[in-house]
């Protein structure tokens, strides 16, 4: 099984045009290259969209998918490295758990600090209300 890799952070990457739900496994190498693909002509598609909304008068928000191109070209936001095809990297799930990053984060409840993987998420952390209000 293979993964896509973000090198700017080195969190595991999600398709932005997939299910919340769907994995983010793949079965074979060509099948996360793949993944890279649709990634990067999905935030290209954005960007062009904008850029057509923009050319007949309207304001950028018109677009029907304004908040990926906000994405992929907002400073402020930190994620323009998402539309840059050189940011991601293909590796085998057994290779990542070997570098997978952790952070240190704080127990919503308890005040106590630990640490957790760089990929959990929010729902499953005790540092989330999400996790506290089930």
């Amino acid at each position: 099984m293979f993964v896509i890799v973000s090198k700017k952070n080195s969190t595991i990457h999600r398709e932005p045009n997939k299910k919340s739900y769907a994995r983010t496994q793949y079965k074979n190498e060509a099948a996360a290259k793949a993944g890279i693909t649709r990634t990067i002509k999905f935030y290209n598609k954005a960007i062009e969209q904008v850029a057509e909304v923009v050319a007949n008068g309207e304001a950028e928000y018109m677009a029907p998918k304004y908040n990926a191109y906000r994405d992929a070209t907002d400073v402020a936001l930190g994620r323009t490295h998402c539309a840059d095809v050189n940011n991601y990297v293909v590796m085998s799930v057994v290779d990542y758990d070997a570098i997978e990053p952790m952070v240190e984060v704080t127990n919503m409840m308890t005040g106590k600090k630990y640490k957790e993987s760089i990929n959990t998420p929010s729902y499953m952390s005790a540092s989330s209300e999400a996790y506290w209000s089930a």
